[in-house]
């Protein structure tokens, strides 16, 4: 069953997704905040953070390390600005809510900022980008995480892969939808070089004494390294300072590490900036602009006419349209576990 899929309709994946969430002990409304997070990561083909992670979710829950019961308290600080306590809920559930408190402030004052403290891990952030698009707002947002890069040019763990995302509505669904990791490799990648017996591109990670390796085994034992050198780790710290110290979450080495600590609180925290284009620029003008944007990326000739140029997000759309319509291929081990995460629902 290792290498097998497993064909699956979007309704019943998310049928079985929340089920197994609320098997594990999370409200139907929390579950299905959760699945609309991962589920829509999923379809968009952003797999490491779609419904691989409901066990994860679960296995949290059911330990404690998530409140299952905890219900998030907005605090608004000022017309455009707030702050949410996430009392240790799911990621997700804080994370929806953060956003809509954003949404809500920006069509009266035409820009918000949230903060969220007392959280956990909310998933890809691009979800949350096109809920926004949707909605017609430009979204900036990001979230801190546990540590796996040191600062640039140190050789401890101080910094997390801390994801940033921007996202601007288009026309038709078209929106553009930038949310990037701070490392050049994730460490999913790493282990498959590792199981496959090949060495690893230089730039990916070092040693654990900081010292640039292509040892996959090595890598594992060491640190992932920023894009950019000293311009993602300078990007990562600043991810921090908008979700962790701005908002009075943890960050930095007090984040916890949510995959191998299933009984403790993580702290996580999250930022949303939302704007109203059309409250700025106006409605029509900022159609217009971003009609041109696009046009003008679109139609750059390509370095290899089999590869056209794409804006961020228009892949991972594709993919979302696609799944939608025709249903996604998982691995059936997955499948199994989920079965077996919702047949373990308390009698």
């Amino acid at each position: 069953m290792a290498n097998e899929t497993e064909h699956i309709d979007v309704a019943s994946l998310e049928a079985l997704c929340a089920g197994a969430l609320e098997a594990a002990g999370a409200r139907p409304g929390d579950a299905a905040a959760c699945v609309q997070i991962l589920i829509d990561a999923e379809l968009m083909g952003l797999s490491t953070h779609g419904a691989v992670r409901v066990p994860d979710y679960a296995r949290r829950l059911r330990e404690g390390g998530i409140d299952a019961n905890a219900r998030p308290k907005i605090e608004r600080k000022a017309p455009s600005l707030a702050l949410v306590d996430g009392a240790n809920a799911v990621g997700p559930v804080v994370g929806l809510r953060a956003l809509e408190a954003g949404l809500e402030m920006a069509r009266e004052t035409g820009i918000a900022y949230v903060g969220c403290r007392a959280s956990n891990h909310f998933g890809a952030i691009a979800p949350y980008g096109r809920i926004a698009c949707e909605a017609g707002f430009v979204m900036l947002a990001g979230t801190n995480a546990s540590t796996t890069m040191p600062p640039w040019g140190g050789k401890a763990l101080r910094l997390g892969n801390n994801p940033f995302c921007v996202a601007a509505p288009g026309a038709d669904g078209a929106h553009f939808i930038l949310d990037m990791a701070m490392s050049v490799a994730a460490r999913g990648k790493i282990r498959a070089a590792l199981k496959a017996g090949r060495p690893i591109p230089e730039g990916w990670a070092a040693d654990k004494d900081g010292r640039p390796t292509t040892d996959p085994a090595a890598a594992l034992a060491g640190f992932l390294l920023p894009f950019g050198a000293h311009k993602g780790s300078g990007l990562s710290m600043a991810v921090d300072l908008l979700s962790g110290v701005l908002s009075g979450a943890r960050f930095l080495t007090d984040v916890v590490t949510w995959v191998d600590n299933a009984t403790e609180a993580q702290g996580t925290g999250h930022f949303f900036v939302l704007i109203d284009p059309a409250r700025l620029a106006g409605r029509e003008a900022y159609g217009s602009a971003m009609a041109r944007f696009r046009e003008l990326i679109k139609q750059t000739p390509a370095a290899d006419a089999s590869e056209p140029v794409l804006l961020p997000g228009e892949r991972e759309l594709a993919r979302r349209a696609r799944a939608l319509a025709h249903g996604v291929e998982l691995p059936a081990a997955l499948i199994a576990e989920l079965r077996a995460e919702l047949r373990a629902a308390p009698r």
